[in-house]
């Protein structure tokens, strides 16, 4: 996010989450008592609610660490001394700016600093930023980011839109590094593509209702694996997450693991996807896949991708293996999304006019 600062450094104020930096940027903001405010922060018993989801994702993600009380207590406690520091220091900066001349750019924060926000009961304005779908891209948006997002759901919308081509598509997608190394996997010519998500995602943890972890998943698939010998099942669990279940369950035929395949080339020799609202479901759209979602997606647009919310949907829409995105439909969405909503840039090369950009964004 720092890099949003150098675009214009007079009109951004780079808040640093880290401990130091808040209680630096509280001193430079003339904060009374910084001392005391330390003291109380670290047993500042409102902050256990706005750590909760931090504390979860590092148990989610760290099991084997995390369940340690050596580790697992002073990580709660920096927690919620951060909170604590953090809340102090945003409502400073809400009540030394009117609301219509502060706008607070919130880099991945639908855990923290967005509950924070929501705490000091500010009204000034916020924009999300996330990474885009595709490369290159970001998200920015006034009500959120990926299921959150303010992306119209409803088809017309999109069918209303100034005609889109091929040529007005994207052309690549991401390429999502590995955190551990597996062996390519040869695969079944047809096969339903499974793409998996960071079990601590708050995509899973706040929009996903009825599929609240991996397991939940992977048993889902395991019940219509037995159910329908004959279909494949390919499972990629997500790259950036290094606890792997492929060894956790007995191992059946037509479950398989491919986390060392290509998505692209996973999602192309599909014959359908499902997912609970990853961005592989939009990748899949792209190369005009069929999709099935699980949780509550800013894609759940009726004739662009078919929404499970619970088992008989989902055992009806695996039956019907004839259904196919609206063709229409699906070049107005992706061309809507790829011209109109993403932005054209990333943090490491931001274009001059970005501030310009947010602030249109913020009006419209």
């Amino acid at each position: 996010m720092r890099n949003f600062g150098m675009i214009e450094k007079n009109r951004v104020i780079t808040v640093k989450t880290n401990v130091l930096s808040i209680i630096i940027n509280l001193y430079r903001n003339k904060a009374p008592n910084i001392l005391s405010l330390v003291v109380f922060g670290i047993n500042d018993s409102s902050c256990s609610e706005l750590i909760a989801g931090n504390v979860y994702r590092k148990q989610v993600d760290y099991p084997k660490i995390f369940k340690l009380r050596l580790i697992n207590k002073p990580y709660i406690i920096y927690k919620t001394l951060q909170a604590s520091l953090l809340k102090r220091l945003l409502k400073i900066l809400a009540d030394n700016n009117k609301e219509d001349e502060l706008t607070f750019l919130i880099f991945n924060g639908s855990i923290s600093p967005d509950n924070i926000f929501d705490s000091i009961k500010t009204n000034h304005r916020r924009v999300y930023i996330e990474n885009g779908f595709f490369p290159n891209t970001l998200q920015i948006d006034c009500r959120g980011v990926n299921a959150a997002n303010s992306l119209p759901r409803e088809a017309g919308y999109y069918l209303n839109q100034p005609n889109y081509g091929a040529q007005d598509l994207p052309t690549k997608v991401q390429v999502r590094k590995l955190k551990l190394s597996y062996p390519f996997t040869p695969l079944p010519d047809d096969y339903i593509f499974f793409p998996f998500q960071i079990p601590s995602d708050q995509q899973i943890r706040v929009h996903s209702r009825w599929i609240k972890t991996m397991d939940d998943f992977m048993n889902l698939i395991i019940s219509f694996a037995a159910k329908y010998p004959d279909k494949n099942f390919v499972i990629k669990e997500h790259p950036s997450f290094k606890q792997s279940i492929a060894g956790k369950y007995p191992p059946r035929k037509n479950i398989l693991f491919a986390n060392g395949n290509s998505t692209e080339e996973l999602i192309k020799n599909a014959r359908l996807v499902i997912t609970l609202n990853s961005t592989v479901g939009i990748e899949a759209l792209l190369f005009g896949k069929p999709v099935i979602t699980l949780a509550d997606a800013c894609y759940n647009v009726d004739g662009l991708v078919r929404h499970a919310n619970n088992i008989k949907k989902l055992n009806e829409f695996i039956m019907d293996e004839g259904w196919l995105p609206d063709e229409r439909l699906r070049i107005q969405f992706l061309g809507y999304i790829w011209n109109k909503y993403l932005f054209h840039g990333y943090f490491n090369n931001l274009p001059s006019d970005t501030l310009l950009k947010i602030e249109n964004i913020v009006k419209l």
